[in-house]
């Protein structure tokens, strides 16, 4: 049997919380409430910060991190639902990310940008903590 390396660079620095970013992750999807937003697709830019604990990390195996693809990809799927409301959208999110138990926090901000001509974007925030 092979003995894991853990990498630790300082050992009296220790991570008490580490976020994955995701920022300004551009989709475009047929999505909103009004006839003509089910239409055409519009684009959707989403902003997410997904909390950790702080983790040693052996830098071996995906399986070891939050792997920021899946994320994308979980939203991507989501996205091919039938929603109406950017709200149900990111408990959708939330909710799915969250089956990932290392996750204690994700902040999530989703922009409609073509929405309201008047706006650079309007949007929808929230934040959520595992209790």
């Amino acid at each position: 049997m092979r003995e894991k390396k853990i990498i630790k660079i300082n050992s009296n620095i220790n991570a008490t919380e580490e976020i994955i970013i995701i920022k300004n992750l551009k989709l475009s999807a047929k999505f909103g409430y009004y006839p003509h937003e089910k239409i055409a697709e519009q684009p959707l830019i989403f902003n997410i910060k997904i909390y950790i604990d702080g983790n040693l990390y052996q830098d071996n195996s995906l399986d070891e991190i939050i792997d920021y693809d899946q994320i994308i990809k979980i939203i991507k799927d989501i996205l091919n639902e039938k929603i109406n409301f950017l709200e149900t959208l990111s408990e959708k999110i939330i909710s799915k990310i969250f089956n990932d138990q290392r996750i204690n926090k994700i902040n999530i901000r989703i922009e409609k940008t073509k929405a309201v001509e008047e706006c650079e974007s309007v949007g929808y925030e929230i934040t959520k903590k595992r209790t």
